[in-house]
């Protein structure tokens, strides 16, 4: 078994902070419908911070490129990240509203709404200074594929893996498009239908054909299927975990799946810690409460065997 190596990678995650606020209610209220929330949980969120967060937790350099609005610095919000043991210093401030998302949590039905407000985020750059002598791995989450594209102009070397969250919905034949500059996509089955017509994993060859390196599928409480030229692997049995809230499960995901795999492990022993990663993530209240490297390690066993696709 691989175990990364503490402090031998520096990630940098590229994408939005949020502040989120959770609410954990016991049903999804209708129009003009009160419900009472039974719990909350207000702190950092956005598929980024979140990712950065993560890796951080697994023990590894992590660095964060995003730009906070106004309630960021004023709420606590970065220095919460800061804490966490990410390195702000290209984080950028502006004077916009910050990034806001309210989720709805039904725990018990596997259930959630957002409503969110991109504020300060429609700002985000990556430009040549943000990456001038970075030689480590760059992960871009929830952006405009732009963002990839311009990630790899101004670092030929690094590594660049990408998830576009929304954006493979708004943006379809873009994200398929960019893929050419990312070794590798994280994608889930409603996103993979949505741009394909297709929830079939083997649909998502189509990122292999544009040339990226690998693509990972995410089923959620399916498991997940990694494929490259020359392989299709999946994995469907997760760990039994009391599920809390699945809101950042996937950037736990992603974030293990770097980890292990950027050390050199094979690509099932990445597959099976990242699920473990996303499995003890739903653990927990908070987008980005992520788990760490011994948690991930406890899950890691627990994890179903590694099956061929084809």
């Amino acid at each position: 078994m691989v175990l990364p190596r503490p402090g031998s990678q520096v990630h940098l995650a590229v994408g939005n902070i949020n502040i989120d606020i959770s609410l954990y209610v016991p049903r999804i209220p209708g129009g003009d419908e009160i419900v009472f929330a039974t719990d909350t949980w207000v702190g950092p969120g956005g598929a980024a911070t979140n990712y950065s967060i993560a890796v951080a937790r697994l023990g590894q350099k992590s660095m964060l490129r995003a730009v906070a609005g106004r309630e960021a610095a004023t709420l606590g919000i970065l220095e919460a990240i800061k804490s966490n043991g990410v390195d702000t210093s290209l984080v950028s401030m502006s004077p916009k509203p910050a990034g806001m998302v309210v989720v709805m949590v039904d725990a018990e039905r596997s259930l959630r709404t957002m409503v969110t407000v991109r504020g300060a985020n429609e700002d985000l750059t990556i430009e040549e200074p943000h990456l001038r002598g970075f030689k480590g791995h760059i992960h871009l989450a929830s952006v405009k594929p732009q963002l990839v594209s311009d990630a790899r102009r101004h670092c030929r070397e690094c590594t660049i893996s990408y998830d576009p969250g929304g954006e493979a919905l708004r943006r379809p034949r873009d994200v398929i498009e960019v893929s050419r500059e990312a070794d590798w996509v994280f994608i889930n089955t409603v996103e993979l239908k949505g741009m394909t017509g297709s929830p079939d994993p083997l649909a998502a060859s189509v990122f292999l054909e544009r040339g990226a390196r690998l693509v990972v599928v995410k089923h959620g409480k399916g498991g997940a299927t990694v494929l490259s030229e020359r392989r299709c692997l999946r994995i469907t049995r997760l760990p039994r975990v009391n599920v809390v809230d699945v809101t950042g499960a996937g950037d736990a995901f992603d974030a293990a799946f770097n980890v292990w795999l950027l050390a050199g492990a094979p690509l099932e022993e990445a597959l099976r810690h990242a699920l473990a990663a996303g499995s003890a993530k739903v653990t927990r209240r908070g987008s980005s409460s992520m788990p760490t490297l011994e948690e991930v390690l406890a899950l890691a066993g627990d994890v179903g065997g590694v099956e061929d696709c084809v």
